[in-house]
């Protein structure tokens, strides 16, 4: 083994290296198997893509937002455009946010025909052929928020080779949007609802429809989890019912996952229990976290940053557990990732540690470049 001594220039470059690489923040579940995300509610933040590699819209991808009547020709995609163009330019996946559901219609939403429906799933294929995933199907549970429009999606069941039953319109909006968004590799269509993981009546009900579909090869391509309910639970509860939906065979994303405690030490021992429990789920391939500053989200408690925007403890815990914590997956390569207009380069140096030695250097593309290395060899 030779071991040599820095001369004093690279030894001040490597000092300044490390301050700028201290600098220069990476996403918290950047390069892992599994993704970390959170929402877009307007613009991006100014430090979004410093914590968060995958996004979904708050509002503006619900029909409503785009459009005020089923037979309007005039479609309003500024909202969701922004979400969009941000996972182009960093590289990360986004989520439309949603094609069926009961709640932010257009006022005429219960008039709608098998074409009006079909109209609006085209225009949002025409507008965002490659977007890495959608949510088809939104709260169908009975109590929950199903489309007032189901029964029209029902009437066209035979036409689609979908077996009468009480989840053949959620299936015929399946197929529907495989006959658009044809590549599950490039995009995965979800259905998405709450309390599955929380409740015995809807965990059933999902493992129930999920065991439905897979019997007739509905292309559904993953289960969405809201969670909002989990941090009122145990965790060994909550895991035993992902479990049971996991057993059907579907990839899973925890899709809308918020902690509603104000007080910051219960919130932070809750994210901190369940997100272990979460990031060491194989079949859990993604989180979505709901909401980012107090007093701008849709519950009361579940900001994970303050009003002026410092970090609750609860984000703090994530800031530094994510990264030192792979993911757990049972399949690589299950989460698409959208091929950026602008390939994301990290243009700061970054300082490693590489075998007992100090390496600098830049990372590209996905790649580590060495610039220089000091320590033993």
């Amino acid at each position: 083994m030779k071991v040599f001594a820095p001369t004093t220039s690279i030894a001040k470059f490597a000092m300044a290296a490390l301050l700028l690489a201290g600098s220069v923040q990476a996403q918290l579940a950047k390069g892992q198997c599994k993704y970390l995300g959170n929402i877009i509610t307007n613009s991006v933040p100014s430090d979004f893509s410093t914590y968060w590699n995958q996004a979904s819209p708050e509002n503006s991808g619900k029909w409503s937002s785009v459009q005020s009547s089923v037979k309007s020709t005039s479609y309003n995609w500024s909202g969701f455009q922004t979400v969009y163009d941000w996972g182009k330019s960093t590289g990360n996946p986004v989520k439309f946010h949603v094609l069926v559901w009961g709640s932010q219609q257009p006022s005429d939403a219960s008039s709608a025909t098998i074409d009006d429906i079909k109209k609006w799933f085209q225009a949002v294929h025409t507008k965002f052929p490659d977007v890495a995933q959608i949510d088809v199907v939104n709260e169908a549970y009975s109590t929950h928020a199903p489309a007032q429009y189901k029964n029209a999606l029902k009437g066209a069941a035979s036409t689609y080779g979908v077996t009468a039953s009480d989840y053949d319109w959620i299936f015929v909006a399946f197929k529907m949007a495989r006959e658009l968004w044809t590549d599950s590799k490039k995009t995965k269509l979800i259905y998405n609802d709450y309390n599955t993981i929380e409740y015995d009546a809807e965990n059933n009900w999902q493992v129930a429809m999920a065991t439905a579909a897979k019997a007739q090869n509905i292309p559904i391509d993953a289960i969405g989890l809201q969670a909002h309910d989990a941090y009122k639970l145990s965790t060994s509860s909550v895991k035993a019912k992902i479990d049971k939906i996991a057993a059907v065979g579907f990839p899973l994303y925890v899709t809308e996952y918020d902690i509603g405690l104000s007080d910051d030490t219960q919130q932070k021992n809750v994210m901190a229990e369940q997100m272990t429990m979460f990031w060491n789920h194989p079949d859990i391939y993604g989180v979505t976290y709901w909401g980012l500053r107090d007093g701008q989200t849709w519950r009361t408690g579940t900001g994970i940053f303050t009003s002026s925007g410092a970090l609750r403890p609860s984000m703090t815990w994530l800031k530094d557990w994510i990264p030192a914590n792979q993911g757990v997956c049972r399949t690589i390569g299950v989460e698409p990732r959208p091929v950026a207009a602008v390939p994301a380069t990290r243009t700061g140096l970054i300082v490693k540690n590489i075998n007992g030695r100090m390496v600098t250097g830049v990372e590209r593309d996905g790649q580590f470049l060495t610039v220089s290395a000091l320590g033993a060899r």
